[in-house]
């Protein structure tokens, strides 16, 4: 009998921190989750580093206790080694991690006649180098799979380098600096995962294979399709589910931002390709694609995919300036719209009246930025100068009073701030600096606000008992006005009671201080209006009514011919 004591305990306490970390967290189609039987969640895209934010959304919604699989270079270290044998993870060693510096440097002497032939500069490739094991360019712009070992000075690769930074590299007279890549033996990994489907346990994985902050899934990598295939090839009645699973961030970095977990229809693993499994060889490898293309397209239908954030951006306001058929949406509503606004404008945006509009939006979106505001927020600009200036006048009051209730826990928790701001920009500048895929590195940000956060505050507070104690034990008379009968307490009385008071204070502050960040953001169209009048403010008005009306005329012309049930299931 499984003892799941430790693991439901540690994920009970990583899903109240991270609910904490997020304002909200919202899921779509949970109910579509197998209730037994082994199942894979495929989860992209992975816009959360490391062994926590993105697991934990997932453990957070998930009907069943889910193992993930996490890389042993995470495993081996202390704190996060610790967290994730607590969650039972499965550990992966990733060639990258076992990457070594090589000696000298290498170079392609003739890329025509020779272009699989490696001559290196000062190298000892008979000591360093087996066949099987690979070499690695910087900024891992190619690899390439040895296959003979002529010298210290030559090696023969499986296949020539083709892309353009590689050769860039590889053809400079003073040649490149390289790594070695080790063979690495999964078999250990998989017979761990076959053990947990045969027990009819859930896995999970990240199949782009690392963490980013992209506006579209990385190429994925075909792990999660061999651990299928595999364990069903081994066990034809194990009745294995695959389901993709997209995480769409609203703010991923964002402290007290929101986000969505969305849940694909499970897909079967089709025995035909089983058997081309089993035959091995180029037929395995194309078993693998086949079913590998399945769960791409499946992840599709639950991310949010644009190749640029520019498009990203006009679409999310073209979903904005679109008039649903209900007043408001939720969250779940927002993600499944712009998902199909994303389908939409990649088939439509050629289209005369699709490229007018874009030009619109994005002049509209200049509008914005000019006056510092939200599309959310020109609404409220649609008042006079009398009720804009009341208004106004109300907001600050309770913006105010807010700010008093908030005050004291925001001083205390001052340092949290100045040192998870401090660190994670530093962590994100360092992983941006050793990636070839991260755009900003903002996917790293939220875990060490985290961590940082798990370690400063209990050490910040116990500091602020301490205090306390010294407070009432030096200065009892000032602590007579101040706390009344806590002069007579014990150190361990006053240590728990300043504890209590510190989290009370700073729960105080969370919660009051959202409201007043709400208030400050509704001041501003306010304050606008009062100053240029609403003759001027009714131009961007009028122009959102208008984009809105015309957007929406154009996506209830188009939309029947990409859904054609579009009227039923309009959002």
């Amino acid at each position: 009998m499984e003892n799941y004591f430790v693991y439901d305990l540690f994920r009970a306490f990583w899903t109240r921190v991270v609910g904490l970390f997020f304002r909200e967290i919202a899921e779509r189609n949970a109910h579509l989750i197998p209730k037994s039987g082994p199942v894979i969640f495929v989860v992209a895209p992975h816009h959360n580093q490391a062994t926590f934010v993105d697991p934990v959304i997932l453990l957070m919604h998930a009907v069943r206790r889910v193992y993930f699989l996490v890389a042993a270079a995470s495993m081996r270290r202390k704190f996060i080694g610790f967290y994730g044998r607590c969650l039972r993870g499965i550990p992966v060693e990733r060639q990258q991690d076992l990457a070594k510096v090589g000696s000298g440097k290498i170079k392609l002497d003739d890329r025509y006649s020779e272009p699989t032939l490696i001559t290196g500069v000062g190298s000892k490739f008979t000591q360093e180098l087996k066949p099987g094991a690979k070499i690695m360019l910087p900024k891992n712009a190619a690899q390439a799979k040895i296959v003979e070992i002529i010298s210290d000075t030559q090696v023969r690769i499986a296949k020539e380098m083709k892309e353009l930074s590689a050769l860039e590299l590889l053809t400079q007279p003073e040649g490149t600096a390289y790594k070695v890549v080790p063979h690495v033996d999964q078999d250990q990994m998989y017979r761990a995962v076959y053990e947990r489907f045969n027990k009819g346990e859930c896995v999970g994985i990240f199949p782009e294979g690392g963490s980013h902050d992209r506006t579209q899934m990385l190429p994925l990598k075909a792990g999660a399709t061999i651990m299928a295939l595999g364990a069903t090839a081994a066990n034809p009645e194990l009745g294995l589910k695959i389901v993709p699973t997209g995480l769409n961030y609203f703010h991923p970095s964002k402290f007290r931002s929101r986000a969505v977990i969305d849940f694909g229809q499970p897909i079967e693993i089709p025995m035909d390709l089983v058997e081309k499994y089993k035959q091995g060889g180029d037929a395995k490898r194309q078993a693998c694609d086949e079913l590998l293309d399945t769960v791409s397209e499946g992840l599709k239908q639950v991310t949010l995919n644009t190749p640029d954030l520019e498009t990203l951006r006009l679409v999310q306001a073209g979903r904005r300036l679109y008039q649903p058929t209900q007043h408001s949406l939720n969250m779940t509503q927002q993600v499944e719209l712009t998902r199909r606004f994303i389908k939409g404008y990649n088939i439509y945006k050629d289209l005369p009246e699709v490229k007018e509009l874009r030009d619109r939006v994005a002049d509209y979106n200049m509008q914005l930025r000019y006056y510092g505001i939200r599309d959310h927020q020109v609404e409220t600009m649609e008042i006079g100068r009398a009720e804009a200036g009341a208004l106004f006048l109300w907001r600050l009051l309770w913006l105010l009073i807010m700010g008093l209730v908030a005050l004291p826990g925001t001083i205390l928790n001052i340092p949290v701030f100045v040192v998870t701001s401090v660190v994670s920009k530093r962590k994100a500048k360092a992983a941006l600096a050793a990636s070839t895929v991260k755009v900003r590195a903002r996917d790293v940000i939220a875990t060490w606000k985290i961590l940082i956060t798990l370690g400063l505050v209990p050490l910040l507070y116990t500091i602020y008992s301490i205090l306390a104690i010294v407070f009432v034990r030096r200065a009892p008379h000032w602590a007579q006005l101040l706390v009344g009968g806590a002069v007579g307490w014990s150190s361990f009385r006053i240590y728990v009671a300043a504890w209590a008071m510190a989290s009370f204070m700073s729960y105080t502050a969370l919660v009051f201080g959202e409201q007043a960040i709400d208030i400050v953001k509704s001041i501003r169209p306010l304050f606008l209006t009062l100053i240029l009048g609403e003759e001027h403010t009714a131009l961007l008005v009028r122009q959102r009514e208008e984009l809105s009306s015309d957007i929406t005329e154009l996506v209830n012309e188009l939309g029947p011919k990409i859904y054609p049930e579009f009227s039923k299931t309009r959002v």
